[in-house]
């Protein structure tokens, strides 16, 4: 399958241009026969057996059905000859362009208020996926790949996508060996499992990133090795963080907090950040650049 602007990789889907690619997947927006704007993620399914690639369809059409207003929408998964294709929900930045914008705009990382006001989002979806049975699974599910690249916004709703690494607590992941993504991955998901727990490992790791830029994380370890401790240089954290954070990084995912939503509550409550708080946010809005946005 050739990938160009102004092709049809699947009926009524004009690809419009491309949005980014990783090793194993391209993801495309296209333009519907009725003008609606979607994203289209091909991922390259030629390595996989066809009992792994039946399993991950499963799972992702069981995911489709699922209704949250913080994960992105899935309107289709279109097995092919060598992709899997996705039909997706059309964000309009993730958090990366976020922070980035803040950088460009102000020279500084996301404000904390800002941050857990959008983080708070995406533990409420990762508490709610943490409670569904799909694709087989006996018990909760985690989404065992989240990072600021897979937090993305439309409009000012922040919604969780890339839902190919999902798997249930207890599981062992579908590829033997397989680490997740450093620096977010919890120690459980280098020995192959997901354990409830694991996707706040990723929030906590993600806060420090979007408020802290790269201050906190530590230089020069080799991104193909398991981690040898924390993935954070905890002395560079506030006073207040500390104990929050360092609970939610804990080696042990039966004490770390009850939930995504606990942590960030215990963490709201700790750096005292008032909703009403007012303050000059930013959210980009693609190719037409930023929008500072005072908000009451």
């Amino acid at each position: 399958m050739t990938f160009a602007v102004g092709t049809y990789p699947i009926p009524g889907h004009r690809l419009t241009g491309r949005l980014g690619a990783g090793s194993f997947a391209e993801v495309w927006e296209a333009v519907r026969d009725d003008g609606s704007k979607v994203a289209l993620k091909f991922l390259d399914t030629r390595a996989k057996g066809s009992a792994l690639i039946a399993g991950e369809v499963r799972m992702l059409r069981g995911l489709a059905a699922l209704r949250h207003p913080n994960i992105i929408q899935l309107h289709a998964v279109i097995p092919s000859s060598k992709y899997l294709v996705l039909v997706m929900e059309r964000a309009d930045c993730n958090l990366t362009d976020l922070r980035e914008a803040y950088v460009k705009e102000t020279g500084g990382n996301v404000p904390p208020e800002h941050a857990l006001d959008l983080l708070d989002q995406a533990a409420t979806a990762l508490d709610f996926l943490a409670t569904q049975k799909v694709g087989g699974a006996t018990h909760g599910l985690q989404h065992c790949d989240v990072k600021p690249t897979n937090l993305l916004l439309v409009g000012y709703t922040l919604k969780i996508a890339d839902f190919g690494l999902c798997a249930g607590s207890g599981w062992h992941t579908h590829q033997k060996g397989w680490k997740g993504t450093r620096p977010y991955a919890a120690p459980e998901l280098f020995n192959g499992t997901a354990a409830p727990g694991t996707d706040q490992y990723a929030l906590a790791v993600t806060f420090c990133e979007l408020v802290m830029g790269e201050r906190p994380f530590w230089q020069g370890t080799p991104a193909d090795a398991p981690p040898a401790g924390m993935p954070l240089d905890l002395t560079k954290l506030r006073e207040s963080e500390f104990p929050i954070i360092s609970r939610a990084l804990h080696p042990y995912p039966s004490s770390r907090w009850p939930g995504c939503r606990a942590f960030l509550q215990a963490l709201r409550k700790a750096l005292a950040t008032p909703r009403e708080q007012r303050s000059v946010r930013i959210f980009p809005r693609g190719r037409s650049g930023p929008l500072r946005e005072a908000i009451a």
